[in-house]
């Protein structure tokens, strides 16, 4: 008469999903209750990825199994066998990748029963404070203004409006690189020519982490930049530096003017 004992009662996860940058190291939670006293050398641990199924990490006989991992994940998962005998079942799973977002089910299994729970994986990453440039006008010239966000994931909405609120997008350049992690780096460039006072807004939308920047810049040919915020997040632009650069060619000219 054979008689096994239930290892596995019921398995936890986390309802919310959990958020990991690119090229970072995310833990997903997996738990699971059993009896103390049973035979963990019966428990079979097994993370999958749907809706192929495909093999994320399996972990039976007491060891790691992972002929049959899909090479997505070769050399970037762990689980945690030392953690077993408390029901920790969770999942290391390292260098996040873009790709790497989904649902992911942590299935722990004896000869007896089989209980899952499904983990919400979304990767993304908050832009960094965004830094203008502004070249200071003169009537009848042409003004560039140059915007660059960093560190974020994935690419977020970039506009430019008209002090209508027109979108006038399509008249700016935009270019973009990924760093190695995977975190995007955006640089965008408005032209335009200023006669008179000028406002143009640059907007960031980025929908997956909440970040919304927003900036009305108002350029006039006489009397300079002012710049209005309106954000969720706390930005602010550096005009440090045009203003120096500003004051210097306002010395060079009064220096030339005296030595004259």
């Amino acid at each position: 008469l054979l008689f096994f004992v239930p290892v596995c009662v019921a398995v936890t996860v986390p309802r919310s999903p959990v958020t990991s940058p690119p090229g970072s190291d995310v833990i997903l939670d997996c738990s699971f209750s059993y009896k103390a006293g049973t035979d963990l050398g019966r428990l079979v641990v097994t993370w999958q990825c749907p809706p192929a199924n495909h093999v994320v990490h399996s972990f039976y006989y007491g060891q790691d199994e992972l002929s049959l991992q899909n090479e997505t994940y070769r050399n970037r998962t762990q689980l945690f066998p030392e953690q077993l005998s408390v029901g920790n079942a969770s999942l290391r799973l390292k260098q996040v990748r873009g790709e790497d977002e989904g649902w992911y089910t942590c299935a722990v299994t004896n000869q007896v029963e089989s209980t899952q729970g499904d983990v919400r994986l979304i990767v993304a990453a908050t832009y960094s404070e965004p830094q203008l440039a502004i070249g200071l006008p003169r009537p009848g010239d042409h003004v560039t203004l140059t915007v660059k966000v960093a560190g974020g994931y994935p690419r977020p909405t970039l506009l430019w409006l008209n002090a209508a609120g027109s979108d006038i997008t399509n008249q700016s350049h935009t270019q973009q690189s990924v760093d190695s992690r995977g975190l995007y780096q955006i640089q965008s460039e408005l032209e335009a020519v200023v006669n008179e006072a000028e406002t143009f807004t640059f907007e960031l939308d980025h929908p997956v982490m909440e970040q919304r920047v927003s900036r009305a810049v108002t350029l006039h040919p006489s009397t300079g930049v002012r710049i209005e915020q309106r954000s969720r997040l706390p930005v602010t632009f550096s005009l440090l530096l045009v203003l120096l650069l500003a004051l210097g060619m306002f010395l060079y000219g009064a220096g030339a003017a005296v030595t004259g």
